[in-house]
Order: C-alpha cells, then sequence, then structure tokens
C-alpha cells in the first residue's frame, strides 16, 4: 500500500450531496468510503475534509467520472495529492485516476474568456486549472447552480481557445519533496505563528512565502503583520443560511475562518 500518514489526530469526513459522514483518517480510507456513493447516478462529487483537535484542515473536491470509472482530484495540495497517490497505486478496485497534463494553466486565464456571468459559475468549485474544469464531461458541468446550455457552450467555447495553453505552468506535487515525511501545518515555522483561522484562511498564502526568497527580516515582518490581524466573528445567522442552503463547503471554510462570539470574549 502507498504510504499514507494521517498526521497527528486527523480525521477525515466527507460531504456527498445532502449526506455526510466520517470518512477514516487516511486518504486511502476516504476513497474506499467516497467512491461507491458514484455509482448508480447517487452523486457526481464529494468533498473531503482533513479535521484536527486544535486547527483547521486541508480540503479536496473529487469527481466520480463513471463511464470511464475514474476519479478526477481538484486542486493541489497535500491532500489531494494523497488521494492521487493511493488512485495512481491501484488501491481502489475499479477505480484509477483520472490524469491531467503536468503543465496547467491556471483557471483565472479562462475566467478572463467568459461573460462575467458565466465567469462566476465554475467558481462554486475551488477549480485551479482550465484542464481541471475541461475534464469534466458536459452533464457534470450542467449540475452546477444556474449553468444552463448557453453558459455551457460558452465555456466548451473559451476551453478550446488555443491561446489558453501560452499562460500553462508546470505543476509540482506538495508531497515529492517532503522525503516521505508528514507535513503537519501545526509544526510549520511560518503557520505555527498564525492562530488556526489565519493558518487555514492564508494556507496558500503561506505555501508561496515559504519560496518567495524574502530575507529573515522580510518574512519575519510579513509573519508578524498577518498575526496582528484580528478574526473576524462567527455570525450564527449566516452559519443558519448556510445550512438551510445545503451549502456544506461553504459552512466549513466560513467556520474555519471566523471566531466563535464567546472565544473572543474570553480573550479580551
Amino acid at each position: 500500500m502507498s504510504q499514507q500518514t494521517a498526521g497527528t489526530g486527523r480525521r477525515l469526513v466527507y460531504f456527498t450531496g445532502h449526506t455526510n459522514g466520517p470518512a477514516g483518517t487516511s486518504a486511502h480510507d476516504a476513497l474506499v468510503i467516497v467512491t461507491p456513493q458514484f455509482l448508480g447516478n447517487r452523486a457526481h462529487s464529494s468533498r473531503i475534509l482533513e479535521q484536527y483537535p486544535d486547527r483547521a484542515g486541508l480540503d479536496v473536491t473529487i469527481y466520480g467520472l463513471v463511464e470511464s470509472l475514474e476519479i478526477h482530484v481538484i486542486g493541489q495540495n497535500r491532500l489531494a495529492d494523497q488521494l492521487r497517490e493511493v488512485l495512481r497505486a491501484g488501491e481502489i478496485p475499479g477505480w484509477r485516476l483520472r490524469e491531467l497534463p503536468a503543465e496547467q494553466t491556471p483557471v483565472q486565464a479562462l475566467h478572463a474568456r467568459l461573460s462575467s456571468r458565466s465567469a462566476n459559475l465554475p467558481r462554486q468549485v475551488p477549480f485551479e486549472s482550465v484542464e481541471e474544469i475541461a475534464a469534466l464531461p458536459d452533464e457534470i458541468l450542467l449540475d452546477f447552480r444556474g449553468l444552463g446550455p448557453g453558459a455551457l457552450a460558452e465555456i466548451r467555447s473559451a476551453l478550446a481557445d488555443p491561446s489558453l495553453r501560452e499562460f500553462a505552468i508546470a505543476r509540482t506535487s506538495h508531497t515529492a519533496d517532503l522525503a516521505g515525511q508528514a507535513p503537519d501545518p501545526a509544526d510549520d515555522e511560518f503557520a505555527a505563528r498564525l492562530r488556526p483561522e489565519l493558518r487555514y484562511r492564508y494556507s496558500g498564502f503561506l505555501r508561496g512565502l515559504a519560496t518567495a526568497g524574502l530575507p529573515p527580516a522580510s518574512l519575519n515582518k510579513v509573519l508578524d503583520s498577518l498575526a496582528a490581524e484580528p478574526v473576524p466573528l462567527n455570525d450564527p445567522l449566516v452559519g443558519d443560511i448556510l445550512t438551510i442552503a445545503g451549502a456544506h463547503d461553504l459552512l466549513a471554510y466560513y467556520d474555519a475562518t471566523h471566531e466563535e462570539p464567546h472565544r473572543s470574549r474570553h480573550h479580551d
């Protein structure tokens, strides 16, 4: 079995359609639990979320392409790489990974070629590249709220624009350079200086900061500034609205990046 390091206290949960539940502690566990839910047209996608006792974790959206029996993993983070590793190793019987090109085009290049309304529709999922959207069949794209045949035709036309390839960049694994060690956000020297809500909010920013080559004094200034930012309070009404709407992914992100009001009062 491929190497699966869960990390201290990690557990996974899934959100598939209107259902959710525990998904074990490893990428392998999660795929074993989630992939059967794609069969029989029960669901097209699922969101897998890391949870830790003391901090927010990563999350990944996956699609089940039933006709080809492929799992399409969206995004580029440690959890996404672990899911891809399990699928490439053939550990999920009957399923394989939907492979994408090594060079991919940032999704913002597609947005610039669409009308504002059509550009907003794919933003319902955190796509990072044009190729991630292009890999989805029409019937899945048409499941996006508000996306009809006209918007689909506009998106497909933009995806076929050869000028998009001018913006292609090489994508690298977030696990390949870690020498098999489990990357723990709490142990990262940058993330450890921020509160959990800020770590989650700035997870992508911190990854870029680690490779920016800034001198130590500049890094310290940036991190001190981030650490001083107040965490916004969680508005219960927002949580109720998102719960009623069934927007579980948005609710999880909102909860992870906002502070409970009683905690703020305690710190004062």
